[in-house]
């Protein structure tokens, strides 16, 4: 099984023949010519005003050898704090550019485009322009260049002018990536000079933008190599009979074949003109579910991508049959997955979501397969579906849940028809939300609508959420302090973290702690309070505790608090006993609820009262040598009204 971070084998560099003296002219002569033309290229595109900074020249003598593929560094001269440099070696290329979705759109203009250089706050990195810059050549035959990239994973690729393999404008992977391929010359992309790959960019505070940090922070591969997933690229036969195709599979780390609990699996459809390798690097996924599950954000999920070119050799449109596609997931890949990997068969535990003409796909999927998947995500690629479509699905489905998520890039145009398609599932009952991040149609903006859908829609994996103690009385007047804890039902992976909250206080001095520790303000007037625990992971999934607030009883109680010996070593600790009793003039005077505030020392603690009385022990590490008074508080009860002084001087030595 291969992992996500493969090396390549390094190019052959053996010695070659040597040659004879007519093979080196006319090698002489071809270098030349060679050098002609690349003079040449090199004046005609300074003359079309293309708009490229000067390319860094080759490295000097004593310089660090180069590294190939893409290296990020900090850089305090960049505008983004980052600089990436990509180094290919190819000592028999003429020409070499570096390419990809590497121009900026700007939010506020719209469509104005901006070179890397230019980048400032409001813009981002978008496909439908491809960048083009010319790359340096050093005496070795590695070619070079440097520009500022903004965080998140960031779509390149090469431009290769190279006569030894018949290569001009060759589009080709980067040599030196990691990222798993599948072998040959198979891929679609491949075949269509249209690859894509991913340089992934971290996040400096001199960006400020909110959507660029939490894509570094789930689109960077994860730090620690123990807790990434594996990808993989398995053979398979279409429903058509083609062979030589292959299924992308994520894996996530620690993925065991024999748990009692199936892995939820998610199935993922790239757009027109691409392959099985769109989800996988352009759109990142296997590093987003990387990062969200150590998080906790989802239980561990399997991933698979299918190719849907598959009617024949041809590049065009016409190789990508929806309906075929449709029916080849459900009839050959579902059945070919759940045979071999430990993955869900239900419909809850099985999503479809596709990119651009994938989405499209997803109508025919739901509409000719409306009880196969329970989560549907539309990225940039709206289902077109009738009246009576809808209907049909929702007379199959029935009771059962049904989720459809769509959204585009905000430089796509507007969510109207995403709003439309989205209402008219909800007026059929079916949970449908709609979103948009900054973007244009391009794997980055697959990666980002990928992120919410699968970290705020998927399944969760969160269970229930119950609150203890669940009811609890209090009287008013008093600074009373008490302890919650939530629990938490979760698949596993799943965090069980939740987040406190209370609600109904009149006073701001009444909060509760991130631990759930409730602080009530002697100055609350509420009769009640609610006690609110909810899912970090899945905010729908919460639960409250009732706390009542009532006036405290007027009864008069005695307080008495005796420590005995008086005086003790520094170091040591006082045993303070406390009896609370109803204040009467008979000796069986009824023994008091609730209970008492011991301060001493600068330290207060909270005990409660057994039977009208407590044992408190009072440490006196840390303090120096002095007398230090103890003061006992009673809270008081619905009988008995509250109480306080100074009861004891205690002398440390």
């Amino acid at each position: 099984m291969a992992t996500r971070r493969t090396s390549r084998t390094p190019r052959d560099r053996t010695r070659p023949r040597e040659e004879t003296a007519e093979e080196c002219a006319r090698m002489r002569n071809a270098i030349g010519r060679r050098r002609l033309r690349r003079a040449i290229s090199l004046l005609a595109f300074m003359a079309v005003g293309a708009g490229a900074i000067a390319s860094p020249p080759a490295a000097a003598a004593g310089e660090p050898a180069k590294v190939d593929g893409a290296t990020v560094k900090a850089d305090s001269g960049s505008p983004t704090g980052y600089t990436a440099t990509f180094v290919y070696h190819n000592p028999n290329a003429t020409q070499v550019r570096l390419a990809g979705d590497l121009t900026l759109l700007d939010v506020g203009t719209g469509n104005t485009r901006y070179q890397p250089e230019a980048w400032q706050p409001g813009r981002y990195h978008a496909g439908g322009t491809e960048f083009l810059r010319d790359m340096a050549r050093d005496s070795e035959g590695y070619w070079s260049i440097s520009i500022p990239l903004h965080a998140g994973s960031i779509s390149y690729w090469y431009r290769v002018w190279d006569p030894t393999q018949g290569w001009v404008n060759k589009r080709i992977w980067d040599p030196a990536s990691t990222n798993p391929r599948p072998p040959g010359e198979s891929s679609f992309r491949v075949r269509n000079n249209d690859v894509l790959d991913a340089v992934y960019v971290p996040y400096a505070e001199k960006q400020n933008d909110p959507v660029l940090k939490e894509r570094a922070e789930y689109e960077l591969p994860i730090a620690d190599p123990s807790r990434r997933g594996t990808v993989q690229y398995v053979p398979y036969t279409t429903i058509l009979g083609d062979s030589g195709h292959y299924l992308g599979v994520y894996l996530p780390a620690d993925y065991d074949a024999n748990r009692a609990q199936p892995y939820k699996v998610a199935y993922l459809a790239h757009g027109i003109f691409g392959d099985e390798t769109d989800f996988m690097v352009p759109a990142n996924v296997p590093n987003i579910l990387d990062n969200m599950t150590a998080k906790g954000e989802i239980e561990p999920t399997v991933v698979v991508t299918m190719g849907n070119h598959f009617t024949g050799t041809s590049l065009g449109f016409a190789s990508y049959n929806q309906t075929n596609a449709a029916n080849n997931l459900v009839q050959t890949i579902l059945p070919l997955i759940e045979e071999n990997y430990n993955v869900s068969t239900e419909r809850a535990g099985r999503a479809y979501a596709g990119f651009s003409y994938g989405g499209m796909t997803g109508a025919h999927v739901i509409r000719g397969y409306p009880t196969t998947f329970a989560f549907y995500g539309h990225f940039s690629g709206n289902p077109s579906l009738t009246a009576q479509d809808y209907d049909n699905v929702a007379a199959a489905v029935g009771d059962d849940d049904l989720f459809v998520f769509l959204g585009n890039g905000v430089f796509e145009g507007n969510l109207n028809a995403q709003n439309a398609i989205a209402n008219n599932f909800r007026a059929r009952g079916f949970a449908a939300e709609t979103t948009q991040v900054p973007g244009a149609h391009d794997g980055m903006t697959a990666s980002q609508l990928f992120t919410i859908f699968a970290r705020d829609y998927l399944w969760s994996g969160v269970d229930s959420v119950s609150v203890t103690p669940a009811t609890v009385d209090l009287t008013r007047g008093w600074n009373w302090v008490r302890q919650f804890s939530a629990q938490v039902t979760t698949n596993e992976g799943v965090s069980p973290a939740v987040t406190w909250s209370v609600e109904g206080a009149t006073s701001a001095a009444t909060t509760i702690s991130t631990d759930g520790l409730l602080s009530v303000a002697a100055d609350e007037t509420a009769s009640s309070l609610a006690v609110v625990a909810t899912s970090v992971i899945d905010p729908t999934k919460a639960s409250s505790a009732q706390v009542t607030l009532a006036p405290p009883g007027t009864a008069g109680v005695v307080v008495k608090a005796k420590a005995a010996p008086a005086s003790i070593v520094r170091g040591g600790t006082f045993n303070l006993n406390v009896d609370v009793r109803a204040r009467s003039q008979h000796k069986k005077a009824p023994k008091v609820t609730g209970e008492i505030a011991v301060t001493f020392g600068g330290t207060t603690q909270v005990v409660p009262l057994t039977g009208g009385a407590a044992v408190v022990t009072l440490p006196t590490t840390g303090l120096s040598a002095g007398v230090y008074p103890v003061h006992v508080a009673y809270s008081g009860d619905l009988t008995y009204a509250p109480d306080a002084a100074v009861h004891q001087q205690l002398r440390v030595r």
